[in-house]
């Protein structure tokens, strides 16, 4: 009883970060990545990753780009930004848009920071940790 008592306290102070990647392998290497520091959930597509938007409060998102559906990353990160509860919540782009120019682009339309594919543990969590206190 105590043990499980702790879980669910230690659980309370995690913060919750959201991805929203359709890749199985990427979604199972950032989750390995970082649940030892935060409470990760994930959706496979863009509609998917609204809808947990909605139902839920997260302290982040991380955002692939290049998602299947009507809808991709950038429609989230358009939708996120115009919605007036969620358009301070950090977004970090995580895509293999790594050409000339693709950093700036997710950055002008609203990211608040930008990874390219493979991403690295540290990275990754070196980027997080700018965003969340």
């Amino acid at each position: 009883m105590i043990l499980k008592e702790l879980n669910v306290a230690e659980s309370q102070k995690k913060m919750r970060i959201l991805i929203i990647e359709d890749n199985i392998e990427s979604q199972l290497i950032l989750k390995v990545y970082l649940r030892e520091l935060y409470l990760v959930d994930i959706a496979e597509d863009a509609e998917s990753g609204l809808n947990f938007l909605k139902s839920s409060p997260y302290d982040l998102i991380l955002l692939d780009i290049n998602l299947p559906g009507k809808l991709n990353g950038e429609d989230v990160l358009k939708e996120v930004r115009n919605d007036i509860l969620l358009k301070k919540l950090p977004v970090v782009v995580i895509t293999a848009y790594a050409l000339k120019g693709d950093k700036e682009r997710f950055l002008n339309q609203g990211a608040s920071d930008y990874l390219s594919k493979p991403v690295e543990k540290q990275m990754l969590r070196d980027t997080i940790s700018k965003h969340l206190p």
